[in-house]
C-alpha cells in the first residue's frame, strides 16, 4: 500500500463517528444560479443549453491549484495537459493549439500565437464560479465550437467591511496564502484580493504566482452599476515544458526535471524557464430592471512572456534560445435587450456586439549561435474580430419556450516575419441556434436545440502554412472548423435529495485540423485533414439524502470518430510509414469513451464535513489508427473540513493511492526497434496531501 493510502484510511475512519444533531443549512443550488454565459442572464435551470457550474466553494473544497483539476470533473471534459495545462470538451481538439474559449469575467484570454489556454494564470481563490458551456452558442463567436469556459471572479455583495485570510501547505513544498477585503458603503462596493502561491512540483518544477484582483463600483441604483476592475498576475516557473520522457526515462526518472537523454547517453536534459506577466484593466456597466437589461465592458489586456529554452544546454548549446513575446489586446463587448409581455406571450429580443484587436510581437535570439538565422522567428501579428448577434426568446403560457438566434463574425489575421513571409487572411462566419423548450415549472425543463458555430485557426497555423505548407497545406486553404450540434436536454431540481442535469447530443465536425506531413517527413503545419462526428450522453446529479449524507454523480459517454480524412501513420506490425493513411471510422485519439465521478459527503456532527471522491477515466487510444491503447485510470480524493466560529480547518488528499498519470504522445503510432510503441510521456501529478486554515470576518 502506497503512503498516500494511509490518508484515505484515516479519513474514512472518521465517518462512523456517532452522529450528533446538526443544523441543515440550505444553500442555493447550482441550477438555481443566474448564468451570465449566454446572451441574457437567466437561471441555469431555464437555460436551453448544456451548461455546468463549478462554484468557488467547490474549488476550495477540492483543494484545486488550477482550474483544470475542477474542469475534468464535468462530463465531457478531458484533461489533455502535456506541455501546458489544457482540456478537451467533447473530443474537439487539435495539436499545438488551445481548446475552448477562455474568458475572465466575459473578457477573452487569448495569449500568444499558439493561443494556449493559460489556466495557471487564474488564482483559484479569486474565483466566484466557473460556467462551462458545451453547447453550440452564439454569445462568444469564433472558438465557441470547442466550448466556452467563463471564469467569474469574486464581487462584493454585502454591506459593511469583510475579510478572508487563508493559508495552506502541502506536498512538494506547496504553499498558498490569500487575503481578501471587501464591502459596500453608501453606493460604493469594493474588493481587493491578493494571493501568493509556490510549489516545487511533482516533477521538481518550481512554480511561483503572485496575483492581485481589485474592483470598485458605483451603484447608481439597485439596478444600475458602473465598475472598474484590475487583474494582475506575475507567474514564473522552472519547467520541463517540451521535455517528454520515453519508457526508460519514465521508469527511472519519473519525478526528475533533469534526466539523461537515454540509457546509453548520460548527457542531461535540463529545464526550461518561463516568466509571464498579465494585466487586465476593464470598465464595466450593467443595468437590469423588470424589462430592460444592458451589459457592457471595455478592456485592455497586456501580456509579456520571457521563455528560455535551455533543455539542451549541456548537449547542443547552439539550439538554446531566448524568446520574448509582448501582446496588447483591446476588447469591447456590449449587449442589451427588452422584455415585452403581451398577455400569455412573453418576448425578449437582445442584440450584442463584440470587438477584439490583438497586437503581438515576438523576438528570438540564440545566445550560443550568433550565426543562426532567426528571421522566421521574429514576427509581428495583428488579429481583429468583429461580431454581432441577435437573439430572440419567446415564452407561451409560461410553459413553452423558443430561443432563436444568429451571429455574424469576421476575423482577419495579418502576420509578417522577417523572411518575409506574409499572411493576410480573413473569414466570415455565420452561426445560429434554435432551441424550443418546455418548462414543467420553475424548477424543471426539457429542451431540444440545433446550432452551428466555429473554431478559428490560431495565428501559428497560418504562420506554419505560409512558411512551409507548400502544395500540401497552402495558407489560402485553411478554413475554420465548423460544428453543427443537435441536443436534447433535461434539467430538474426535484428537491434537496435529487437534482439532475442531463444531455444527449450529436455533433457533425467539418474541416477538423491535424498535422500535415510530406513524404520526406517534413511538417507542413496544421491543416484541415478531415471530418468527424460525435455522439454522447452527459449526466450530472447531486443531492442530500438526509442531514448526514450527500452525494455527487457525474458521467459521460463519448463516441467520437473520424468520418473521413487522412494522416501520417505507422502500420502495425511492420512499422510501415503511410503519409495518407485512411482514418475514417477511427476514434479521435486521447478521448475516453467513458468518464465518471462518484462523490460522497458525510456530516457526522455540527460543522464537520468528510468527503470522498472516486474519479474514473476510461481507456483511450494514443494514435490516429487506434493501434495503441492507454489503460483506464481510477483515482481517489478525500477531505475533512471543520468550521468553528469564523475559523475553518481542513486536510485533504488528492490521488491518494498515487496512481501513475501521464499524457501520451504518439499520434502516428510509431514502433521502436523492439516493436514496442515509441510513446512519449508527459508526466502529470501524483499523490498530494495538504492542510489548511482560513479565517473570515
Amino acid at each position: 500500500m502506497k503512503s498516500g493510502s494511509v490518508v484515505l484510511v484515516a479519513m474514512l475512519c472518521i465517518c462512523p463517528v456517532a452522529v450528533f444533531a446538526g443544523q441543515d443549512v440550505e444553500a442555493v443550488h447550482k441550477l438555481d444560479e443566474i448564468v451570465v454565459t449566454s446572451t441574457r442572464k437567466t437561471k441555469a435551470v431555464d437555460t436551453p443549453a448544456s451548461l455546468s457550474i463549478i462554484t468557488g466553494e467547490e474549488l476550495r473544497d477540492m483543494g484545486a491549484k488550477n482550474i483544470v483539476e475542477a474542469l475534468t470533473r464535468i462530463p465531457g471534459v478531458t484533461d489533455s495537459s502535456s506541455k501546458s495545462q489544457s482540456v478537451i470538451i467533447r473530443g474537439n481538439k487539435s495539436a499545438m493549439a488551445g481548446g475552448p474559449v477562455l474568458l475572465i469575467d466575459g473578457v477573452p484570454l487569448k495569449m500568444g500565437d499558439y493561443r494556449y489556454s493559460e489556466f495557471d494564470f487564474i488564482p483559484v481563490n479569486q474565483i466566484e464560479r466557473i460556467e462551462v458551456l458545451r453547447s453550440a452558442g452564439i454569445a462568444y463567436g469564433p472558438g465557441a465550437a470547442r466550448g466556452v469556459i467563463n471564469v467569474i471572479t469574486q464581487k462584493s455583495t454585502r454591506d459593511g467591511f469583510h475579510g478572508d485570510v487563508s493559508a495552506s501547505y502541502g506536498s512538494w513544498d506547496t504553499h498558498d496564502e490569500n487575503v481578501s477585503l471587501s464591502g459596500m458603503k453608501n453606493k460604493f462596493d469594493f474588493l481587493v484580493d491578493a494571493e501568493n502561491y509556490h510549489t516545487d512540483g511533482y516533477e521538481e518544477e518550481e512554480e511561483n504566482r503572485k496575483s492581485v484582483l481589485g474592483r470598485i463600483g458605483y451603484n447608481l441604483s439597485d439596478q444600475t452599476r458602473i465598475g472598474f476592475r484590475v487583474n494582475h498576475v506575475d507567474y514564473d516557473n522552472m519547467t520541463a515544458e517540451g521535455l517528454k520522457k520515453y519508457q526508460w526515462q519514465l521508469d527511472n526518472y519519473r519525478r526528475s526535471i533533469h534526466f539523461p537523454k537515454s540509457e546509453t547517453d548520460s548527457d542531461l536534459l535540463w529545464h526550461n524557464e518561463k516568466d509571464e506577466e498579465n494585466t487586465t484593466v476593464a470598465l464595466e456597466f450593467s443595468h437590469k430592471d423588470n424589462n430592460l437589461f444592458l451589459d457592457g465592458s471595455f478592456s485592455r489586456t497586456t501580456y509579456e512572456k520571457d521563455f528560455r529554452r535551455t533543455y539542451a544546454i549541456y548537449d547542443s548549446p547552439e539550439s538554446v534560445y531566448y524568446e520574448n513575446s509582448d501582446q496588447d489586446t483591446y476588447a469591447l463587448t456590449m449587449s442589451g435587450g427588452y422584455h415585452f409581455n403581451w398577455g400569455s406571450v412573453g418576448y425578449t429580443p437582445s442584440v450584442g456586439i463584440n470587438f477584439e484587436d490583438i497586437d503581438n510581437t515576438v523576438g528570438r535570439v540564440y545566445p550560443y549561435d550568433s550565426t543562426k538565422d532567426t528571421d522566421v522567428y521574429n514576427f509581428d501579428l495583428q488579429e481583429q474580430t468583429y461580431g454581432i448577434f441577435w437573439d430572440n426568446e419567446l415564452m407561451f403560457n409560461e410553459n413553452w419556450g423558443l430561443n432563436i438566434g444568429a451571429r455574424f463574425d469576421r476575423t482577419q489575421v495579418e502576420f509578417q516575419d522577417k523572411v518575409p513571409n506574409i499572411v493576410d487572411e480573413s473569414h466570415d462566419m455565420i452561426s445560429y441556434s434554435v432551441a424550443p423548450s418546455y418548462h414543467f415549472n420553475e424548477k424543471a425543463m426539457v429542451y431540444a436545440s440545433v446550432g452551428r458555430n466555429y473554431w478559428f485557426p490560431t495565428p501559428r497555423y497560418y504562420a506554419w502554412a505560409v512558411e512551409r505548407g507548400g502544395a500540401l497545406n497552402p495558407v489560402e486553404d485553411l478554413e475554420p472548423e465548423e460544428v453543427l450540434t443537435y441536443e436534447l436536454g433535461y434539467k430538474h431540481m426535484f428537491n434537496k435529495m435529487l437534482n439532475i442535469n442531463a444531455t444527449v447530443y450529436f455533433s457533425d465536425y467539418k474541416d477538423k485540423f491535424g498535422t500535415v506531413r510530406d513524404e520526406s517527413d517534413n511538417s507542413c503545419g496544421q491543416g484541415n485533414i478531415g471530418d468527424a462526428e460525435a455522439k454522447g450522453i452527459e449526466l450530472e446529479a447531486d443531492g442530500k439524502l438526509n442531514r448526514y449524507v450527500g452525494y455527487r454523480l457525474a458521467a459521460a459517454y463519448q463516441d467520437i470518430e473520424w468520418t473521413s480524412g487522412t494522416a501520417l501513420a505507422y502500420i502495425h506490425p511492420t512499422n510501415t510509414r503511410d503519409y495518407t493513411a485512411d482514418i475514417s471510422g477511427k476514434q479521435i485519439y486521447w478521448v475516453p469513451e467513458f468518464t465518471g465521478l462518484v462523490g460522497l459527503d458525510f456530516y457526522p456532527m455540527d460543522n464537520l464535513k468528510v468527503s470522498v471522491d472516486m474519479n474514473y477515466i476510461g481507456k483511450r487510444y494514443v494514435d490516429y489508427l487506434n493501434q495503441i491503447e492507454y489503460p483506464d485510470k481510477t483515482t481517489f480524493d478525500a477531505r475533512v473540513a471543520y468550521t468553528w466560529n469564523h475559523w475553518k480547518f481542513w486536510i485533504l488528499g488528492k490521488n491518494i493511492f498515487d496512481e501513475d498519470l501521464e499524457y501520451v504522445s504518439n499520434s502516428s503510432g510509431k514502433l521502436d526497434s523492439d516493436g514496442e510503441p515509441d510513446n512519449a510521456y508527459y508526466v502529470q501529478n501524483g499523490a498530494y496531501v495538504e492542510a489548511g486554515i482560513s479565517y473570515h470576518f
